[in-house]
Parts: C-alpha cells; structure tokens; sequence
C-alpha cells in the first residue's frame, strides 16, 4: 500500500498542473495502451475494468485499494458479512469486488454511482455473478465527472428505503462536492441507516496540522482558493478536489443527525503519517457512542 501512496502523490501532483482536457487525452490514451498489452498477454480478467474506465472515478491500483478498504471497512467500521451494504459512489466496483467473497447469502450490497459506464460495466459483471449486488444509475450533476446530469446532488434520493443500511461508505465522493451537496447526501445517510447503522466516509479535512503542512508544500493538493462554501485547488472547476475545515466536518455532521463515532483518522495526502489512508477519514453513526 505504501508504494501505492507513493505513486499517487506522483500522478496527482503531475496531472493537478495539466489542463483538464489534455490531462484526460493523454492519461486514457496512455491506459489504452496498458490495456490492449494485458489483453495481448492474456492478463485481462473480467473483474477487473479497463484502466481508462477506473480513472473516471478514481486511480490508483485498482485492486490494491479495494482490499485495503475491504480491510478497513471490516476492522474499523465492524462490517458484517449479514449486513446491507451502501455503496455511495461505487465507480466501477473497486469495493465491491473484495466484497463479493464476504458477504453471506443473507447480506445485501448496492452500489450507485453518476457514471452511466462505470455502472453498466458492474452490472455485466459483478451482479452476473452475485445477484446481492445490485448497482444504480445516479445522473446527477457533477462539474467534473458529470457536467451534463440531469439531477442536482441536492435533490438526489439515494435509491433505498428508510432504516434499511446497516453499513455505507462514501470514498472520494465528498472530496468532489459543495457544502449543499454534501449536506444532503449526509441528510439522506441520516434517512437510510438503521438506528445501529454506521458510515465510513473521507474527506480533504483542514486541521490546523494539515494547514500547516500544505503551507510548508509538503501536500499533494493545495487548497489555496477559499470560496464561500469550501476550499478547492481550482477554482473554474471546484469540483476537482474540494476540502473542508474540521469546524465544517464536525457542523455537517452533527446538523444531520449523525455523530462521528471515532477520532477523525487523518490520512497521508497532507504529508502527516497516515492513520487509515491517503484522504482523511471518519466514521460516523445515527446511535451517540456513549448510548
């Protein structure tokens, strides 16, 4: 994992100076090729997506980060095989995956994501294999991985029904999102947990040490552009990397109803020692710890 982290850093380093438009063009034209070498020698396999169609919504070693989080969820977030799983933003099921040989017969997992492809790619194979796993389609508006959504986040219902969740995770989603969006998305979290239910969820949190280190530029992003609802590294597209105070963090939260059930586990993109991963991460409950 380690080495992961450290190409990471390179990739988001190098492509956060490129324009957005030539920064695709070449990282999808780079992968294609990537792509058709594992295909030529028959390293391909159908649960794993094309490289181009991973980074749509997120880099990085594809299967390296599943298992790690698959670990976490388990060990910090007390995930069960029985439980019902919520996959907020489930990409092209980097998640999911590991998860596939967890989960009992009993338990229940479904994915929604704003990536039409990434979806379709999920269902012809992940829910082929393990009809449990059931994915959604969310065309919602996003100024950088959906610019042409028909929904605003803030109006999105996540697709389940009231005190039904036992288990959600939300990885790399409000790093992309306003105040508002993230506000509802927490509302609607709030909504579908069980009363035991619990969510593990990363943000860019700016901490006193974390600001400290981006000015020192010992960060991977620096949030330097402070807008009305957050801090962003650009500011023609926010939506790129978006961080928050841990005032703003600590607010959000709890005006949802929810409770952050652990010390906010800091992660390694600010250049800190990791406590969990590369984004800062918390996990938070409807149920107060102390009842």
């Amino acid at each position: 994992m380690g080495r992961y982290k450290k190409y990471l850093h390179r990739y988001d380093k190098y492509f956060e100076k490129l324009p957005r438009p030539l920064a695709r063009l070449l990282r999808d034209a780079h992968f294609s090729v990537l792509d058709m070498k594992d295909r030529l020698g028959a390293k391909a396999d159908d649960l794993t997506p094309p490289r181009a169609l991973q980074f749509m919504v997120g880099g990085g070693d594809f299967r390296a980060i599943g298992d790690s989080f698959f670990r976490h969820f388990v060990n910090v977030g007390d995930l069960h095989p029985t439980d019902a799983v919520l996959d907020i933003g489930c990409g092209t099921g980097r998640m999911a995956i590991p998860l596939m040989k967890y989960m009992s017969p009993s338990g229940k997992y479904l994915g929604f994501d704003i990536s039409e492809k990434a979806i379709i790619w999920c269902q012809r194979n992940i829910t082929r294999r393990n009809p449990n796993f059931a994915f959604h389609y969310a065309n919602i508006r996003n100024a950088e991985y959906n610019p042409h959504g028909s929904t605003s986040a803030v109006d999105y219902r996540f697709p389940c029904d009231d005190n039904k969740v036992d288990f959600a995770y939300a990885t790399s989603v409000f790093t992309h999102m306003r105040r508002s969006e993230v506000m509802h998305y927490l509302a609607e979290l709030r909504r579908t947990l069980k009363p035991s239910g619990r969510a593990m969820l990363s943000f860019f949190i700016l901490d006193e040490e974390n600001n400290r280190l981006m000015r020192n530029g010992c960060s991977v992003f620096n949030f330097a552009h402070v807008l009305e609802d957050c801090c962003t590294i650009d500011p023609k597209t926010p939506e790129r990397a978006i961080a928050y105070s841990v005032e703003d963090v600590n607010s959000m939260v709890s005006n949802a109803g929810l409770h952050i059930r652990h010390p906010i586990l800091y992660g390694s993109w600010s250049g800190r020692t990791s406590m969990l991963d590369s984004q800062d991460v918390v996990l938070v409950s409807q149920m107060h710890p102390e009842k």
